[in-house]
């Protein structure tokens, strides 16, 4: 089935089998019943004897939409409900073999129980009056992955893990119905919706196991597309579950590289490669990273059905797993990763709104844990500009005390005695001189008031020889070290009170 816009621009030209007049897709490489190698052709859908025609009283046939293996898609109009939908008709010459046309209803019915958005609405079912067995979907609109991938090239690694993550949800529903789709591939997985509100719809159910028992199928052929068949059921052996598994692989590899694993020139010799050859390493293109998908794929492409994913839901799990620890890892997404995820067309009012509050209060809380980091750092600032300034005044404070501690030396001139004073012989050069050279004992001679003088002098001169040269003033430290004492007061007496200190 093809989507109406999709059709108009992709199946006016085809691929037709050229031994069973078969018409298919243009993706199409090999005729699924006898595995011929198919060639382009071109469809008149004008010519199709069913258009404008009405099914059951209820169905207007508008126009064909596309051909497939199994049979032909129509868009048609519910006369009483004015809806439109589509409508798939199996072949005349597969609804000529009676067990077939009861597996194509039964399957469409199996596919109608299967509860899940992403598998296609399965709403009506019936036979025309030719005895063609047919049944009504919805009418899909949008485009094929196969369609994106051959439009756009290999998909981000991202939104290849989410489509596929979809895929996986929608077959575990299904395989929990006990249908296994067995025909897995681009063309019946369909993108509809724009943008964040994109979905899938995974359509064709059971046609492999439709038609595979056909008469009309080649001995030694095995039904279905031979790029995306499990080795299990390459071989012709009965299959489970993980075929599909397998099949997803293959499909999440076509969409982050652009080509599957395993190519050839004939049909059998895919097949053979799916049995034998180890996949080729995953290898994205440039400005992308695998991450963990190549490791999800591999053990998804494993030729026993044992060593691959169990289930679908395991599957999806890993992917699940892989696209949270790659938000995480990324700094611009850690504040979206503690978000919770919700499904696609999943959200009603009340959801919103208590995604909105969250947010709200999310936000409110950062920026209160924000502040708190601010006065942090603030106070840890200002602690280290004070730490800063203690040691640098500590330090000019040493240096200073280093400097006052040792005072230049200072000179002391003695006091000139009365002698001195009065006799020319005494004060000449050479008695300075030589006093000069013991400057210890003139302080020595006048600190005893009580020794006699052998020269008179008045009291003024007295005082004057008591008095010392001013000099620099000693340190703090200095002065406690070694004290000087009192001083006596001057006593005035004769001349038998004094005596000359230069004299010896």
């Amino acid at each position: 089935m093809a989507a109406a816009d999709t059709i108009k621009e992709i199946n006016v030209t085809v691929k037709r089998c050229a031994e069973c007049g078969a018409r298919f897709g243009i993706d199409a490489a090999f005729c699924p019943f006898d595995g011929t190698a198919l060639s382009t052709s071109t469809w008149d859908r004008a010519t199709d004897p069913r258009a404008r025609i009405t099914v059951d009283d209820r169905y207007e046939v508008l126009e064909p939409l596309g051909e497939g293996g199994m049979g032909t898609v129509y868009a048609v109009r519910h006369v009483k409900l004015d809806r439109r939908f589509a409508m798939k008709v199996l072949r005349r010459d597969l609804a000529a073999d009676s067990d077939l046309a009861a597996r194509f209803l039964q399957e469409a019915k199996a596919t109608a129980a299967i509860a899940h958005p992403a598998v296609v609405a399965i709403t009506d079912f019936g036979t025309m009056d030719d005895g063609s067995p047919y049944f009504v979907m919805e009418l899909l609109e949008g485009e094929t992955l196969a369609t994106r991938i051959r439009a756009r090239g290999p998909l981000p690694p991202a939104t290849a893990m989410g489509i596929a993550k979809r895929i996986a949800e929608a077959l575990e529903a299904s395989h929990a119905a006990n249908v296994i789709h067995r025909d897995l591939k681009p063309d019946n997985v369909f993108l509809v919706g724009k943008g964040a509100a994109e979905d899938i719809r995974i359509v064709d159910f059971g046609a492999a196991k439709i038609v595979g028992g056909s008469k009309l199928t080649r001995p030694g052929i095995v039904f279905g597309t031979p790029y995306y068949m499990s080795p299990e059921q390459a071989s012709g052996e009965a299959i489970d579950a993980r075929a599909d598994v397998y099949s997803l692989g293959i499909l999440l590899f076509e969409m982050v590289t652009g080509r599957v694993p395993f190519e050839a020139d004939s049909y059998m010799g895919v097949l053979t490669k799916h049995i034998f050859e180890a996949p080729p390493p995953l290898v994205v293109p440039s400005g992308s990273e695998p991450g963990d998908l190549e490791g999800i794929v591999m053990r998804a492409l494993q030729k026993a059905p044992a060593a691959r994913y169990a289930s679908m839901s395991a599957f999806a799990r890993a992917l699940d797993d892989a696209t949270l620890r790659e938000r995480t890892a990324s700094p611009k997404n850690v504040e979206r990763a503690r978000q919770p995820t919700l499904k696609l067309g999943s959200m009603t009012t009340a959801d919103r709104i208590q995604r909105s509050v969250s947010l709200r209060v999310e936000a409110e809380a950062n920026r209160k844990r924000r502040g708190v980091l601010v006065a942090v750092l603030a106070t840890c600032g200002l602690l280290a500009v004070g730490a800063a300034l203690v040691a640098v005044t500590g330090s000019t404070e040493t240096a200073a005390s280093a400097r006052t501690a040792a005072p230049p030396p200072s000179v002391q001139m003695p006091a000139p005695s009365a002698t001195a004073a009065s006799d020319p012989e005494v004060a000449s050069p050479g008695t300075a001189s030589a006093a000069s050279k013991e400057p210890e004992a003139a302080p020595a001679a006048s600190a005893d008031p009580t020794a006699p003088a052998t020269a008179a002098l008045p009291a003024s001169a007295a005082v004057t020889a008591k008095r010392s040269p001013p000099s620099a003033s000693p340190a703090p430290s200095a002065q406690r070290a070694a004290p000087v004492a009192p001083r006596s007061p001057p006593r005035l007496g004769g001349a038998d009170d004094f005596k000359d200190p230069w004299k010896r």
